[in-house]
C-alpha cells in the first residue's frame, strides 16, 4: 500500500481541494500543513497534520521548504505504509499517478515525476543553491558534489535527476534521507535558496547510496508557484 503527502502552507488550498475532490483517486493521502498561516478553517479535517502541533518540527527552517515536512513525518513517525508518493502543493496528478507510481517503484529506488538533464546548468553549474550544498556537503561528509556528479555520469548512462521535490520512495529511504540531510541544514543554515540545495541533494544521495532514480514523467504537472519567493536571486 502506497500513502501520498501533499505539503502545504494555504488553507483555503487544501478546502478547495477537499470540495473539488481532487484526490478521490488516491487510495490514501494526507496533507501535511507547514508554515504560520491560519488554520482555523480546517482544525476538524482528519487528513491534515499540522506540523506545529508536533515538539519535533524544523517549521522555523521554512526555507528549506518540503524537508521540513518530510523531517516531520519520519521524526514522528507519521508514515504508516512501506512506500509513499510527496508532492507539492502546486501540483496536479493524473488519475493513473498512484498506480502508474507503485508499477515504478522498487524497494531500492526514489522515483522522480519531472526528470531533469544533469548536464543542463541549472542543475548545478548556475543554480544558487549549488555552492552552498557543495560547501556544507563538505563541511559535513568530505563531500564535493561536483566529483560525485561528474565521476556518476562517466561511469554510468545517467544523465537525469529529479527535479523538483515530487518524488516517491520507500519509508526506509526517506527516513535514511532525512538523517542524511539533517546534520547539513545545521550547516548551511535557512538563507533563502536553501530548498534548491535539498532538491539537488535528492540526487547526490541517490549516487552516493547507489539507490535507483526511474522516472514517471506524464502523471504529474507542477506548477512552480514559488510561493516562498526563491525562483531569482
Amino acid at each position: 500500500m502506497i500513502e501520498t503527502f501533499i505539503t502545504v502552507h494555504d488553507q483555503d488550498i487544501i478546502l478547495k481541494n477537499e470540495e473539488s475532490q481532487k484526490y478521490s483517486d488516491l487510495s490514501k493521502y494526507r496533507y501535511v500543513f507547514v508554515g504560520n498561516n491560519d488554520t482555523s478553517k480546517i482544525t476538524h479535517l482528519k487528513n491534515v497534520i499540522f506540523a506545529k502541533s508536533y515538539e519535533d518540527n524544523i517549521e522555523h527552517l521554512n526555507y528549506f521548504v518540503d524537508f521540513t515536512s518530510w523531517y516531520l513525518i519520519i521524526k514522528n513517525n507519521l508514515i504508516e505504509t512501506d512506500f509513499i508518493s510527496l508532492i507539492q502543493y502546486d501540483t496536479d496528478i493524473t488519475s493513473t499517478f498512484e498506480n502508474g507510481t507503485i508499477e515504478s517503484l522498487n524497494l531500492n529506488s526514489i522515483l522522480g515525476y519531472i526528470p531533469y538533464p544533469i548536464a543542463y546548468c541549472d542543475f548545478l553549474k548556475c543554480n544558487m543553491g549549488a555552492e552552498p550544498l557543495n560547501k556544507s556537503l563538505t563541511n559535513v561528509y568530505n563531500l564535493n558534489i561536483y566529483d560525485v556528479v561528474d565521476e556518476h555520469v562517466k561511469k554510468t548512462s545517467d544523465t537525469l535527476w529529479p527535479s523538483s521535490n515530487n518524488i516517491a520512495t520507500t519509508k526506509s529511504i526517506l527516513e535514511k534521507l532525512v538523517y542524511w540531510f539533517e546534520p547539513v541544514v545545521h550547516d548551511m543554515g535557512n538563507f533563502k535558496h536553501s530548498g534548491h540545495s535539498f532538491e539537488r541533494a535528492i540526487k547526490i544521495f541517490s549516487i552516493i547510496n547507489n539507490i535507483d532514480n526511474p522516472y514517471l514523467d506524464n502523471v504529474l504537472k507542477h506548477y512552480q508557484l514559488d510561493s516562498h519567493k526563491t525562483q531569482r536571486n
